[in-house]
C-alpha cells in the first residue's frame, strides 16, 4: 500500500526545473514526455506490472495492455487532442465510423477555444498523469481516487503552478466520476458542489478538463475505445450542461435503467412511480441519499448477480444503512448476495480513505 508517490529529492528537483523551464518558455515539453519522466522517478512505474483484464484491453500484437501502457497513451491522447490530430483520434474509435469527423473536429475546436497556456497544459498533464495513482493505495476501485488526491499531493504541489493546483486535484478526483453521473452511480451535486468550491477563476475550466481526460482516456484503452457517448460527454462538459440536472428523480431513473452509457436523459415515469409508492420517511431518506451519495459498482453488481430483485427496495435498504453512518460513499462488494426486499440485511463495513472521506462497504 502506497501513502505517497515517493521520489528522491534530487529527482523531484530535476522534475520541478524541467516543468518550470517549460512554463517559462525556455524549454519544450509534451504530456507524454512528462509522463516518461514521472514514471522513471516514482512508483508509477509499477503500473507496468498491473494488467488490464479482458479481450478489449488486448492489443493487436497479442499482448495484454498494462495500466502503464494506458497511462502513457492517455498523455499522448491529451497531446493529440490539443494538436487536433484527426487521424490519430479516428484510429482510436471503438469501431470505424462510431463518431463522425465533424464531431471530432468540434471537440478540437472547443479545446482550442480554451487557449490553454503553458501553465494550464502542465496542470492538465499532471492531472492526467496521476489520475490512477490512487490504485496504489489498495482500497476499493471506484473510491481509490479519494486516496489518489493525497498520494499525488507532494508531486502536484512541487510541479503544478500553485494557482492551478485545485484544478489538477479536481481532475484527479473526478476523472471517472463525471462518467458515472450519466449512469446514475454518482450524483450530479457531488461534482457540482466541488466546482462551486473552486476559486471562481477556475470554475469555467473544471468540466472541460474532465471532458478532455474522458476523451483521451477512452482513446487510450486497448486499441482505442472512443465511443459516441464519450464524445457526447465531452460536448456536455464544454457546453456546461453535464451537471445541469441535479434532481433525485433523474438520478433514480438512471439507476433503474440498464446501465448503458448514454448522455440522454432517461424517462422518469418509473422513478416517479417508485418514489410515490414509498412511505414519507423512506422517500425523504432515499431522496437525501440520491442527492449526496455515490454508489460504486451498482450496475456491475446487477449484471454479475443476474438477480430478479427489484432495484428500488435495494436502494431503500442502502439509504437506511447509510443514514446516520457518517459515510460519504457506498461500495457494493464483488459477489454480494443481492436479493433485495425489506428483509435484506447485508453485512457492512467502513473503509477510511486518505482524504478524510469514508466508504460504507456493503456485502
Amino acid at each position: 500500500m502506497v501513502a505517497q508517490l515517493d521520489v528522491e529529492p534530487s529527482s523531484l528537483e530535476d522534475l520541478r526545473k524541467r516543468v518550470a523551464a517549460f512554463i517559462d518558455g525556455t524549454d519544450d515539453l509534451t504530456g507524454l514526455e512528462l509522463y516518461y519522466l514521472l514514471e522513471a522517478a516514482t512508483p508509477l512505474l509499477e503500473f507496468h506490472t498491473v494488467l488490464r483484464s479482458g479481450p478489449r484491453n488486448r492489443t493487436r500484437s497479442g499482448l495484454q495492455q498494462s495500466y502503464g501502457d494506458h497511462n502513457r497513451l492517455l498523455l499522448l491522447g491529451l497531446d493529440r487532442l490539443v494538436d487536433g490530430d484527426l487521424d490519430w483520434y479516428r484510429d482510436r474509435l471503438e469501431r470505424q465510423g462510431a463518431v463522425g469527423d465533424d464531431r471530432l473536429e468540434a471537440c478540437f475546436a472547443a479545446v482550442r477555444f480554451l487557449q490553454l497556456d503553458r501553465p494550464a497544459l502542465a496542470a492538465l498533464w499532471l492531472g492526467g498523469a496521476l489520475h490512477d495513482c490512487g490504485m496504489l493505495s489498495g482500497h476499493h476501485p471506484g473510491v481509490d481516487v479519494e486516496d489518489g488526491v493525497v498520494i499525488a499531493a507532494d508531486i502536484l504541489e512541487a510541479l503544478c503552478p500553485p494557482e492551478l493546483l485545485p484544478l489538477a486535484n479536481f481532475g484527479v478526483r473526478n476523472h471517472d466520476y463525471i462518467k458515472d453521473v450519466f449512469r446514475g452511480e454518482v450524483p450530479a451535486a457531488f461534482l457540482d458542489d466541488q466546482i462551486r468550491a473552486l476559486p471562481e477563476h477556475l470554475q469555467p475550466a473544471a468540466l472541460p478538463v474532465l471532458g478532455m481526460i474522458q476523451v483521451a482516456g477512452a482513446a487510450s484503452l486497448g486499441e482505442g475505445r472512443l465511443s459516441a457517448f464519450r464524445v457526447s460527454l465531452c460536448e456536455r462538459c464544454f457546453d456546461g450542461t453535464a451537471l445541469a440536472d441535479r434532481s433525485a428523480r433523474t438520478r433514480l431513473a438512471r439507476l433503474l435503467d440498464n446501465g448503458e452509457e448514454t448522455a440522454e436523459l432517461p424517462p422518469t415515469d418509473e422513478a416517479d412511480a417508485a418514489l410515490a409508492d414509498l412511505s414519507a420517511d423512506d422517500r425523504q431518506r432515499l431522496e437525501r441519499f440520491l442527492w449526496a451519495v455515490p454508489i460504486q459498482r451498482w450496475h456491475k453488481t446487477w449484471e454479475e448477480a443476474g438477480a430478479a430483485a427489484q432495484k428500488v427496495p435495494v436502494l431503500v435498504t442502502l439509504s437506511r444503512l447509510w443514514d446516520g453512518s457518517g459515510t460519504h460513499h457506498v461500495v457494493l462488494e464483488e459477489g454480494i448476495d443481492f436479493p433485495g426486499g425489506p428483509s435484506w440485511d447485508p453485512p457492512v463495513d467502513r473503509e477510511h480513505l486518505a482524504n478524510g472521506t469514508t466508504a460504507l462497504i456493503v456485502g
